[in-house]
């Protein structure tokens, strides 16, 4: 998972927005962290709204939860 300032982020949208549609990207403020960037995908998936996802990409998306659970269950906590 990515971690950057907002500095960072601001300058560089593109490249953060690019990655977030693999994996969340945290943005920090003044070394806390402040938002989690991640794709409209996940986002669905992750409030339940309906999305009309494929087959393939709700394993995928499956596969994902399944791998950062950890580090959203740990953000949650925050």
């Amino acid at each position: 998972m990515a971690r950057v300032t907002a500095t960072e982020f601001r300058n560089n949208i593109g490249i953060f927005s690019d990655a977030a549609m693999n994996e969340p990207v945290i943005i920090t403020s003044h070394d806390r962290d402040r938002l989690v960037l991640l794709s409209a995908d996940e986002y669905r998936r992750l409030t339940g709204s309906p999305g009309g996802l494929s087959d393939d990409r709700k394993r995928e998306l499956s596969a994902g939860i399944d791998y950062h659970a950890a580090t959203i269950m740990e953000l949650a906590k925050r």
